[in-house]
């Protein structure tokens, strides 16, 4: 009887703290760690980067495939998940659509080729699980 006890203890305090961390005015997650500056070069921004990438390409109505220039900033803000605010610069490449897994890609330098633009992606992760989306994205042109 101790045993059914113990779970239905759990199970209850599992609930209470996700209730507890959701914001009933608001209907939304609420933050445990505001925005921070993180490292370019943090593995999570890569992946979430690659993520965001492969998203703008499959979107895109470019025949060329476009890759990521530099990384401008990354911030990360903790709620029930990990959300990365990451602003790069990105260009057309010399790869076409389908991207191949063989070709090595460049970005053009060529003006008749050339287009660059800076987007800012919002993407919410649990990386652990390979767990990504996008949930803001905007870009202009560079």
């Amino acid at each position: 009887m101790s045993r059914h006890w113990w779970l239905s203890l759990l199970l209850l305090t599992i609930h209470v703290a996700l209730v507890v961390s959701i914001d009933k005015t608001k209907k939304q997650i609420k933050v445990l760690r505001e925005f921070e500056t993180i490292s370019n070069s943090n593995a999570n921004v890569k992946q979430c980067l690659w993520y965001a990438m492969r998203e703008y390409n499959e979107e895109s109505k470019d025949d060329s495939i476009f890759l990521v220039s530099r990384i401008l900033h990354a911030h990360l803000q903790i709620t029930d998940r990990m959300e990365y605010l990451i602003d790069v610069e990105i260009g057309r490449s010399s790869c076409r659509k389908p991207l191949n897994n063989d070709e090595d890609c460049i970005i053009h330098e060529d003006p008749d080729l050339k287009k660059a633009e800076r987007c800012s992606f919002l993407i919410s992760a649990l990386p652990w699980n390979g767990e990504f989306t996008v949930l803001k994205k905007q870009c202009k042109n560079a």
